[in-house]
This record gives C-alpha cells, sequence and structure tokens, in this order.
C-alpha cells in the first residue's frame, strides 16, 4: 500500500511488567504523546522488516519454505522531541541534574500515521513493545553560510507481545471494515486517553497539531 509521507508518531511508554506509564512530570498522562507541531513534528520514519527461513528441497526441487519469525526496526528522526520524553523512552533515569541509562528494562509503543494517495484515508505502522536506542549526534559548529541542525534520532527494535499477536509490529488501515483509531490505540496501549472518538478516522483537510478521531 503507498503512502504519502508521515503525519503523525505518537509514543508511549510501558515498564517490565507491561504497565503503562501515566506520568505527568514527563507529559504522559494520557498513556501515549502526540509529536505535534509544537513539538516540529517528525521528519522521517524508516521501517524495516524482514522474515527469514528456510527452503525445503527434495525430489531435486524446492518443495517448501519454512518461515521464521519476522522481525521489524523504525529509524525515526524527530525535529524536537522533549528532552525529559526523550530520555524516559530510553529507559534513561534522573541522576541529580541529569540523566542516566537504568538497568531495568523500559519498552516503547510507536504509532506512526502516514495518509494514503487519495488524501481521504490513513494508513499506520505500529510496534507494541519496542526497545528503543538513541543513533547518537553528529554535532558540528554553524558557519556563516550554514546552521548546522542535528535531530533527534532514535531506533526502535520491535519485540513480539501479546497487543500484536506475538508478532514485532501490526499495521492497518482506516478503509477496514469496522477500523477506529481509539480501537487501535486501546488494542496497542490499554487504558490510554488520548483518543476518545471512537469513528473511523479521516485525513484532515488542514493539518494541525490535533489528531484526527480525536
Amino acid at each position: 500500500m503507498s503512502v504519502v509521507g508521515i503525519d503523525r508518531v505518537y509514543l508511549g511508554v510501558q515498564d517490565e511488567n507491561g504497565n503503562i506509564l501515566t506520568d505527568e512530570n514527563t507529559g504522559f498522562t494520557t498513556g501515549m504523546i502526540e509529536v505535534t507541531d509544537e513539538m516540529l513534528g517528525t521528519s522521517s520514519v524508516n521501517f524495516q522488516t524482514s522474515k527469514n527461513g528456510e527452503e525445503l528441497d527434495g525430489n531435486n526441487k524446492q518443495l517448501d519454505f519454512i518461515k521464521a519469525l519476522p522481525t521489524a526496526s523504525m529509524d525515526i528522526s524527530f525535529n524536537n522531541l522533549p528532552f525529559d520524553v526523550k530520555n524516559k523512552v530510553l529507559g534513561r533515569e534522573k541522576s541529580g541534574v541529569g540523566y542516566v541509562d537504568s538497568m531495568a528494562n523500559t519498552y516503547s509503543i510507536v504509532i506512526t500515521r502516514s495518509p494514503l494517495p487519495d488524501m481521504k484515508h490513513y494508513a499506520y505502522t505500529c510496534m507494541g513493545k519496542a526497545v528503543a536506542t538513541s543513533k547518537g549526534a553528529n554535532m558540528q559548529t554553524n558557519t556563516s553560510k550554514k546552521t548546522n541542525r542535528v535531530n533527534d534520532e532514535l531506533s526502535f527494535e520491535g519485540l513480539a507481545c501479546e497487543r500484536t499477536n506475538d508478532m514485532p509490529y501490526i499495521v492497518a488501515c482506516d478503509e477496514d471494515a469496522g477500523f477506529s483509531q481509539k480501537a487501535l490505540f486501546d488494542q496497542l496501549c490499554p487504558g490510554q486517553t488520548l483518543i476518545t472518538d471512537s469513528v473511523k478516522a479521516s485525513v484532515p483537510a488542514s493539518t494541525g497539531s490535533s489528531s484526527a478521531g480525536k
């Protein structure tokens, strides 16, 4: 299915027991955070998946293919992710005036949304449980001719979880019968209150900082 750009990214965090984080101090009051226009949005999402396996040969020909479990990853470039949100997603914890990596497992929930070519509907690519890592930053001096901006580059490795039928990712489209944005968010982030309308999502006439279907 073809899509046109990246319209929105949503993030959530869960602990090692699968409990969804709701924390006023880091903005996760509704269970999910929308990367809004005020955060300058998301510039790119690179989603990759592979399904390896092994061919089964017999009688001088390939007769079957034994599937292996799929893998999935997302490299996302955020233009200006809030500092506390970024560190919470990465599983860092406060240490004095800064943040350090924690040895406790923290898992992310990632939902990306892109318009279809007709600009009337959305496709969603999601991870119900993912490990986030920072890709680091190549910081260079500004010059009289160029400003060297560095985005927040995060990588997400999808893991199997019950919310995605023990697979590392799930895809959806609001053209499917019975789809609602709220049902998708409730499935991936139980107890979330960011998306409260159960009607089908549709691409708004003009994009703003708020979600359709909200």
